[in-house]
């Protein structure tokens, strides 16, 4: 496993910037550098979290399987208590060759620089569908 960046006193919308630069390049041990061992991930709320290390990086996997073009755009931000707060869109062309644009909320916590929890809010139906 890549060794863990040094990230207990950057802001941490800074870190999550790096981790979305780290998702592009699709390098797994380095993006599962930025997760604590115990992370606990609820990719979607509502259905059941990926807990540790090992289940987030065959999430990726899975993830970058099944989607090409990815962009995480994030439009507006808060950081407040180790938590940071996060509102934007994800687009991404998905197996079926369709472009999806997915709005989200998310609040990702951290302790000691590494994330540790992260909770995703979104529509799981393709809100494009239909149209």
């Amino acid at each position: 496993m890549t060794a863990a960046p040094n990230l207990a006193n950057e802001p941490k919308i800074a870190v999550l910037r790096r981790l979305q630069q780290t998702i592009t390049e699709k390098n797994l041990d380095a993006v599962l550098a930025f997760f604590a061992p115990d992370v606990e991930y609820h990719y979607h709320v509502g259905t059941r979290p990926l807990v540790g290390r090992e289940w987030v990086g065959k999430f990726f996997l899975k993830y970058w399987a099944n989607n090409t073009n990815s962009t995480w755009v994030i439009d507006h931000h808060a950081e407040v208590d180790g938590r940071l707060l996060t509102e934007g869109r994800e687009e991404y062309v998905n197996a079926s060759g369709q472009t999806v644009s997915h709005p989200y909320m998310g609040i990702i916590e951290f302790r000691d620089g590494l994330i540790v929890g992260w909770r995703d809010y979104f529509q799981m139906a393709d809100p494009n569908a239909g149209k």
